[in-house]
């Protein structure tokens, strides 16, 4: 007997994790193109993905951003014994981080050039600028999910609570991106051949690839 498969909705994660990982080099190597130093593609450009921790990061991991499914919807019109239409709520969960910069003025004294709340806000806001565009570019969901996911429109931006931080010279800033993504739930178990493909397709990496998934790609009898 096979074992079962994960679903539709684990695929969709970790695809979406390596399209925003696949552009975010892209970004990067624009950047380092255009000039822009190490540590500015660093603070400016670069952002952690987590596909499976919910649990909030130390500040030294941020910007960074967390992606899952909150809730999923199976309309009933679209539903038959083989498979049935799933209508996903994803969250595009997102941190910055801010450190106030201090300079001297002409007489030698210390002065704040900008706090840790405006290096913060201005993180989030571009974070979220990279995450929106990535995400509704022309086709980049489809293309980056093999076309599994066949509808896909964004719903809300919102600011979300951020954790209380101890330390006075860094600001913590969170968002959310909600995007609704359609596609098919088979309920008959899933070929693991066409499985191995897809995520051989898009070349995901080991970082966001479902443990039981792994089990599958690693299954050289299958």
């Amino acid at each position: 007997m096979d074992l079962i498969q994960p679903m539709n909705m684990t695929l969709v994660r970790d695809a979406i994790c390596q399209l925003l990982a696949a552009e975010r080099a892209r970004q990067k190597e624009a950047a380092a193109a255009q000039g822009m130093s190490e540590d500015e593609i660093t603070n400016l450009i670069d952002f952690v993905i987590y596909p499976k921790r919910l649990t909030f990061p130390d500040v030294s991991a941020m910007p960074c951003v967390f992606v899952y499914f909150n809730q999923i919807d199976f309309p009933a019109e679209q539903q038959d014994i083989y498979e049935n239409y799933a209508i996903g709520n994803l969250q595009i969960e997102f941190y910055a981080a801010g450190k106030t910069e201090t300079g001297t003025d002409s007489s030698g004294n210390e002065i704040i050039v900008k706090t840790d709340e405006e290096n913060a806000e201005d993180r989030l806001n571009y974070l979220t600028s990279q995450l929106y565009k990535i995400l509704n570019c022309e086709a980049n969901v489809a293309k980056g999910t093999d076309n599994i996911v066949n509808h896909s429109l964004v719903k809300k931006w919102e600011r979300i609570k951020s954790p209380e931080d101890e330390n006075s010279a860094v600001c913590v800033l969170g968002a959310a991106l909600t995007l609704e993504l359609g596609f098919s739930e088979p309920t008959a178990y899933l070929d693991a051949a066409t499985i191995k493909e897809f995520y051989m397709t898009l070349d995901i990496q080991e970082e966001y690839i479902d443990p039981f998934v792994r089990i599958i790609l690693d299954n050289d009898d299958q």
